[in-house]
């Protein structure tokens, strides 16, 4: 050590020790070190944290539930400012002997189900990796490769019923009924919690790439974090069936260092974008457009029947110049049956863009070229799960409303000077219900260039 101290004193280089590489296997054990094809660990948990900064840790195809089945995994306490994690890669789609790797065949996942705890807590995956304050060497590598995150085991629907309009069934081949708002009561449930979580949230900086994974059924965004300096690129992923939003990112520096981070996303898929309630009053986009990144580019990716729209951009810096400066490049993407296709605000007032007149927004650019409505592509509607698309294809939504002068609340509210009350009912004939998730893998590679390709084999 005194030795290693004197040689940075002299400014002498010093080679890094090198990174190692953990194994995880549905076969291994978790008192194994990991360090082999032959000792792989069981749990991803434990690999997380015996792992080195910036280790490689390579997952075999399983399902994979968190330390002692909880349902979630993290790197760096979530929501924990002096936990700053540690930059690790993680790659899956192995075969159980690691001899072979090829996402599309050999599938990981994390995907709690009824073995899991009954709270998730804020994310199927967490992760946080960055630098503490004054740190000044640079920031490391996060990679998430090859993942299917699917919350659909997990999450309460209600049992399906075409003759009963409650339960949101459209037809009788959709897996469920519609998903339970966390503040509604239903007896007629299946699944296990109300509760909102994350599929994949990230609190990263430096170089950072999710790629061939897949966000099916998730109640609170599909991937969703906060970027420090550095480039954050999401490319070749599967969005289905997700609350709020597919995807969206935001700057973490402060205001005038938006320049020191920027954003790729491209060649995903975005189908099925829901709403955060039933009455389809907020949210439901695929993928936004957030603060605090100065270059955020959108090309080749597909955005299809999504709730609200394939694509927001209605965020806007606290400083006009620093405004000014943002470019948000959206170019040669495809849209397809959204309500709208891109929706931006003009001093707070929504503006809905069809793809075809996506130039003429000047929100956008300056890449703008090459949007376009997509043409029929067989193999494409093949891909996606016939009844989810019929459901959402002929989705009705209907309010009634009633007031009643003698009920009891309002004898009372009269007698008290108050407002009289009445009740809204809101029935809807689809809301985020189930999808299956091998379906959805099947839309890798269902339109040559565009949307998500067939992850490559190795």
């Amino acid at each position: 050590m005194r030795k290693l101290l004197f040689l940075l004193l002299l400014g002498i280089t010093v080679p890094m020790q090198a990174q190692k590489t953990y194994y995880v296997s549905p076969n291994g054990s978790v008192r194994a070190n990991g360090l082999s094809k032959e000792t792989p660990l069981k749990d991803l948990q434990k690999a997380i944290d015996l792992a080195e900064e910036g280790s490689t840790i390579l997952i075999a195809e399983g399902n994979y539930l968190g330390n002692m089945d909880r349902g979630y995994i993290e790197c760096g306490r979530f929501g924990n400012g002096a936990d700053n994690g540690k930059f690790l890669k993680f790659y899956g789609g192995y075969s159980l002997d690691f001899s072979k790797r090829d996402p599309a065949k050999y599938i990981t996942k994390i995907q709690p189900n009824e073995k899991s705890l009954r709270s998730i807590g804020s994310a199927l995956f967490h992760i946080t990796a960055r630098r503490a304050y004054g740190d000044k060497r640079p920031a490391g590598e996060v990679v998430v490769d090859g993942f299917t995150f699917d919350g659909g085991e997990f999450i309460q629907y209600y049992k399906p019923d075409v003759n009963d309009p409650r339960t949101g069934t459209p037809n009788k081949e959709v897996l469920t009924g519609m998903l339970i708002h966390p503040d509604s009561q239903a007896g007629n449930a299946i699944g296990i919690s109300k509760a909102d979580w994350r599929a994949l949230h990230l609190t990263v900086e430096g170089k950072v790439k999710v790629t061939n994974c897949v966000f099916v059924n998730c109640r609170y965004f599909g991937l969703q974090g906060g970027m420090g300096a550095g480039h954050i690129e999401v490319s070749n992923n599967i969005f289905v069936a997700n609350r709020y939003a597919a995807c969206e990112i935001w700057g973490m520096l402060a205001a005038g260092r938006e320049n020191e981070i920027t954003l790729d996303f491209h060649h995903n898929t975005v189908l099925f974008s829901w709403p955060i309630t039933k009455e389809f009053e907020t949210m439901g986009q695929g993928f936004r457009f957030m603060n605090g990144i100065r270059n955020i580019n959108v090309y080749n990716n597909i955005f299809a029947f999504n709730a609200r729209c394939g694509v927001e951009r209605c965020r806007y810096e606290g400083k006009k110049e620093y405004e000014n400066l943002k470019q948000s490049n959206l170019y040669n993407n495809y849209f397809l049956g959204n309500m709208y296709d891109l929706e931006i605000c003009d001093k707070s007032v929504p503006i809905n863009v069809p793809a075809s007149r996506i130039e003429e927004a000047e929100q956008i650019g300056p890449k703008f070229e090459g949007n376009k409505e997509m043409p029929f592509i067989q193999s494409f509607i093949s891909a996606i799960d016939a009844p989810y698309l019929k459901g959402f294809t002929e989705l009705k939504l209907s309010t009634t409303e009633s007031y009643d002068a003698n009920s009891a609340t309002n004898q009372m509210n009269r007698y008290l000077g108050l407002n009289q009350q009445g009740t809204k009912t809101t029935r809807v004939t689809m809301f985020a219900n189930k999808y299956p998730w091998e379906k959805a893998r099947n839309l890798f590679g269902a339109v040559k260039g565009y949307g998500a390709q067939v992850p490559e084999k190795k």
